[in-house]
């Protein structure tokens, strides 16, 4: 894969020439989504964004940390990631978006140790190193949920109430990874935001 990459960057450096863009996003907005594969070029073109418009910040499942796993969210890097877009960048609205048949929702824990088992990797050795209690504080760990749209909602109010980050509308959806359509989940009602 990475000879195919520099080969095609190689390709695409001597056809394009950009235009140098600022690092703060257009439209003043920061998309927290999921890493899935089947996002990519797909969430721009659903959400009508372009090059510069936004700040994405992608996490498994669009997740962040187990609560009490993480305290106030001090070792959260979405906390420190909206934190860095939010103050340095500009960003005042924040859009979490979900998606259908997100591979964390319903993880099979006995797949789950059993593929870091066939690469190499402990998982009972973790689980007892890190005080996770069992395979199911492991897939805990790992940010795994059973819906979609509770997940958005609980990552919705982790943002909203972290005492890292300022009042400012946060928004819930769901984007479907097969018509793209989007699903409002939560919109930010509370008072004295603007939108």
């Amino acid at each position: 894969m990475l000879d195919e990459v520099l080969e095609h960057n190689q390709r695409f450096v001597a056809e394009h020439q950009l235009s140098p863009l600022s690092h703060l996003p257009r439209r003043r907005t920061a998309v927290v989504t999921c890493m899935d594969c089947r996002l990519v070029g797909l969430l721009e073109q659903a959400l009508g964004l372009e090059r510069g418009d936004v700040v994405e910040l992608r996490t498994a499942g669009a997740t962040v940390a187990v609560p009490g796993r993480e305290g106030e969210g001090v070792n959260s890097d979405l906390v420190r990631s909206l934190a860095g877009a939010i103050y340095l960048l500009g960003v005042r609205e924040v859009l979490v978006i979900g998606h259908t048949n997100c591979g964390l929702a319903h993880v099979d824990p006995a797949a789950l140790t059993g593929s870091m088992q066939a690469l190499g990797v402990e998982p009972q050795d973790l689980i007892e190193r890190y005080g996770l209690g069992d395979q199911a504080g492991l897939v805990r760990w790992l940010g795994a949920f059973s819906q979609v749209e509770e997940n958005v909602r609980e990552v919705v109010h982790f943002i909203r109430n972290s005492p890292f980050l300022p009042r400012l509308p946060v928004h819930g959806l769901v984007i479907d990874v097969v018509s793209g359509k989007l699903e409002l989940v939560d919109r930010d009602t509370r008072p004295g935001l603007a939108s």
